[in-house]
């Protein structure tokens, strides 16, 4: 992204080897046009260098002393910067990112992850798409650091944030690369478009609830009321909603519900 004004970073972690690293990093491979305006050791000198040099974007370690960075996130809230976090943590932590939509590089860091994470965030600054102030890192924190899979995913958008058990989502719809995701909560329905494609959701939710029904489709089996095989095959949900399925789907879906405790003929 060449502008007419770089776009201005904070690093913060309490290794110091690591700040110089990263800077280094982001000067030799990033193909954007970033400004390291800092390095912190603590979030105490982080929260000092964010009032002083206004970072429009800060890499932030998670485990830092005496603050963990969610809980720095949450005592600093509401913020205008984007943050993505420097992690080691383990496969389900990283899992509940990527549902989540957070920026994350993992460490030790690799340099194409480290490029597309950059890329992502020159994109989400170039139209504004800002982390939503209403966002709580405490959710997420909880979520993360579960050890256990992940049971449930934040929907953020420009809009909304939304906290969803996995066991309330009906089905998700793709729109090109976007898709729509439909879920129930209070009694009713609502639904989010959110920019990932269908194809993320159907690596992440779970398999044993979860099937690809259609291209265009992902429905949650618990909602199942009926299967039609007419001219046309077809899914009656709970809620009368009429999803159409793949003919040549349609037998492995029958199969694939034989072994679960969610559909009966």
């Amino acid at each position: 992204m060449k502008t007419t004004s770089p776009v201005k970073v904070l690093i913060v972690d309490d290794e110091k080897n690591a700040c110089t690293n990263l800077k280094h990093l982001l000067h030799e491979y990033a193909d954007e046009e970033l400004e390291i305006t800092g390095m912190a050791h603590s979030t105490k000198e982080a929260e000092a260098m964010i009032l002083l040099t206004k970072p429009d974007a800060i890499f932030l370690d998670i485990e830092m002393p005496k603050e963990n960075a969610f809980h720095f996130l949450e005592r600093i809230a509401p913020f205008s910067f984007e943050v993505i976090f420097v992690t080691s943590y383990n496969e389900y932590a990283v899992k509940a990112f990527k549902l989540n939509a957070i920026d994350y590089i993992l460490k030790p860091i690799s340099i194409s992850e480290l490029k597309n994470v950059v890329a992502k965030l020159a994109e989400k600054l170039r139209y504004k798409k800002v982390i939503a102030n209403t966002a709580s890192y405490a959710d997420i924190e909880d979520i993360a650091s579960n050890q256990k899979a992940p049971s449930r995913i934040i929907l953020k958008n420009i809009n909304s944030t939304e906290i969803v058990d996995f066991d309330n989502i009906q089905y998700v719809e793709a729109h090109g690369s976007y898709s729509r995701i439909v879920f129930s909560k209070n009694n009713r329905v609502h639904d989010v478009v959110m920019s990932n494609p269908l194809s993320e959701y159907e690596e992440l939710l779970p398999t044993d609830r979860f099937f690809r029904v259609h291209r265009s489709y992902l429905i949650n089996c618990l909602y199942i009321r009926k299967i039609y095989k007419n001219s046309s095959c077809e899914v009656l949900l709970k809620d009368n909603t009429l999803i159409p399925v793949s003919r040549r789907r349609v037998n492995t879906l029958l199969d694939y519900l034989k072994n679960t405790p969610y559909y009966h003929e």
